[in-house]
Formats: structure tokens, sequence, C-alpha cells
């Protein structure tokens, strides 16, 4: 397991931290509905509520790196355990190109692969 951010908004950080994640914590994104973490917490708090993150440990697994937008995504492909994108440009054919590292997002689809460690407090 690997320490990674994530984000959240009305009070959810607080309840996750004390329950842990459930399958309502799940949030629509370009590349699926499921949870998105990251290890750049500036890219987190972009997601999150002023002065709060959280900070968990991530099952990731097998990674299949995704480039595709598939907002209906609910699930890694076959033989994986989670999806890894990115912020990237998308080109005309909806294909996400130009990859800037400090921006990738890990995706997983099961709520058990994520355990919360610490509620981070900071000013911004």
């Amino acid at each position: 397991m690997t320490l990674y951010y994530c984000g959240g908004k009305g009070g959810t950080l607080h309840r996750i931290l004390r329950d842990g994640f459930l399958a309502k914590d799940m949030v629509p994104g370009d590349f699926g509905v499921g949870l998105y973490f990251t290890q750049n917490p500036v890219r987190a708090m972009q997601y999150s509520e002023p002065g709060l993150l959280l900070q968990c440990e991530v099952g990731i697994g097998m990674a299949e790196s995704v480039l595709k937008v598939d907002q209906t995504r609910n699930r890694p492909p076959v033989g994986y355990d989670s999806i890894l994108t990115g912020e990237r440009d998308v080109d005309h054919i909806g294909i996400y190109s130009h990859q800037r590292h400090n921006e990738l997002q890990y995706l997983i689809f099961d709520s058990k692969q994520a355990i919360p460690s610490y509620l981070i407090y900071f000013n911004v």
C-alpha cells in the first residue's frame, strides 16, 4: 500500500476518516465512477473543501494506463485492479495526450482498496 491524497466536499472527509470509504463515496469523472487518488496534494486540493485533505493508504495493485475518456466505466479492465489516468489535453476524438506526470491520478472501483489514514488541515 502507498500513501495518496484525495479531496472531498460537504463534510465527507470527516465521515470517511471515521467510517472508511463506502460505495456512496464513488464519484463520477472523465475516466469512470470510482475513487480518485493522487500523490500530488495540490491536485487533490482542487476537489476538496478549502483547508482539508485526506491522506490514504491505497492498494493500487495492477494498474492499466488509460487515455480514453469513458465516464460510464465502473470497473477496471479485465486482469487489472485500478486504472492510471493523467490530466492530459483532449484531442478531437476524446483521447488524452501530453501527459503531465505531476497530475497523474489512480482510479479504484472497490472501496476496500483504500484505507483513510489522516485528515490534513492547512491554511490556504
